[in-house]
């Protein structure tokens, strides 16, 4: 069974010889500083770094699949921010929301989409990356996420209470924009949709705003994605307790979760494939054997693939990452 066949089994309900084990690329970014040695160009704005360090990803670490890109800015970049790049040490970051009222960048900045050229490399190195062996993953900040990349967030969560008419309509238009972009992910060989989306919490929103704001849409995005034959997997960041009846209710392939979320509790409660959830913090800091100890734990607890919790350190060492992985191939053993 080569990579692709056992992520897309899993994600389909099918049996398999052991779980999958993943980091999706976007938040849950694997291009460490580390692995970033020898790729001279910015690895998250040229073609050819970007493929290498995707590649890189999975030859040096061990993770079964490929994932581009490797941040969270791609999405509202062409709606009139002002970001970094990143570097080897650090990774892309909005430095600058746009300033304009919420009509305004919706009939704005429709025109950036078509020129921007970091989407459009991120397209091209999803279709250099595409093979019948490894799986592609199409790397989606989430709705909320992305409306607070582009505003301040605090401006939209006053909107949330006060124009909630006005805030709905700004999401549902970024939220057609990803699903665009998603779409044209997959024409380029994408197999597999992530979406991160960690200011869509439990905590930062409440379950009245998740339930009003965020999983109608999921819903839309996820119903895009049926009708192209899509996989998704939705990562949600901190603790979910008061948001996993809601999530129990959407029609998606795996869901991923922070390591606050108690997987053996939360694999009682939701019907679908879980994903996850080994510290972050663990991976960056932590020893060998406590990497593999926690590795084991999360297995043993019902998750379907085996992942990092949420984004990685930039100084994350690849001794630590490969522990995970060949713990899971069954390269080493628990000590």
């Amino acid at each position: 069974m080569n990579e692709k066949n056992r992520l897309l089994k899993v994600l389909n309900g099918e049996e398999t010889d052991r779980p999958p084990v993943i980091c999706p690329g976007g938040m849950m970014n694997a291009a460490v500083t580390e692995l970033l040695e020898g790729i001279d160009s910015n690895h998250n704005t040229d073609l050819e770094a970007m493929v290498a360090a995707a590649i890189k990803v999975r030859d040096l670490i061990g993770f079964e699949n490929y994932g581009v890109p490797f941040c969270m800015t791609c999405e509202a970049e062409p709606f009139g921010v002002v970001i970094s790049e990143g570097d080897k040490d650090n990774e892309p970051r909005i430095l600058e929301y746009n300033q304009s009222r919420l009509r305004d960048v919706m009939k704005g900045y429709e025109r950036n989409l078509l020129t921007n050229s970091r989407r459009e490399t991120v397209i091209r190195a999803i279709e250099e990356l595409k093979n019948d062996e490894v799986p592609v993953i199409g790397n989606i900040t989430g709705p909320i996420s992305t409306a607070t990349s582009i505003v301040d967030p605090l401006k939209l969560f006053k909107m949330l209470r006060k124009e909630p008419n006005e805030a709905y309509e700004f999401i549902d238009y970024i939220n057609d924009n990803l699903i665009e972009y998603s779409k044209d992910m997959v024409r380029a060989g994408a197999d597999v949709i992530a979406i991160s989306d960690p200011t869509a919490t439990g905590e930062i929103l409440g379950k009245k705003n998740f339930d009003k704001f965020a999983m109608p849409m999921y819903r839309k995005f996820l119903a895009a994605m049926k009708q192209i034959n899509t996989p998704v997997i939705i990562h949600i960041c901190g603790d979910a307790k008061n948001i996993i009846d809601s999530l129990n209710t959407l029609e998606v392939e795996a869901l991923s979760f922070d390591s606050k979320v108690n997987m053996r509790d939360t694999r009682s409660r939701l019907d679908t494939r879980l994903m996850g959830n080994v510290s972050t913090l663990l991976l960056q800091n932590g020893s060998v054997d406590k990497i593999v100890s926690i590795t084991k734990n999360a297995m043993d607890s019902g998750v379907d693939i085996v992942s990092p919790a949420c984004g990685l350190g930039m100084s994350t060492p690849i001794e630590n990452l490969k522990a995970m992985t060949d713990y899971v191939k069954g390269c080493i053993k628990c000590l």
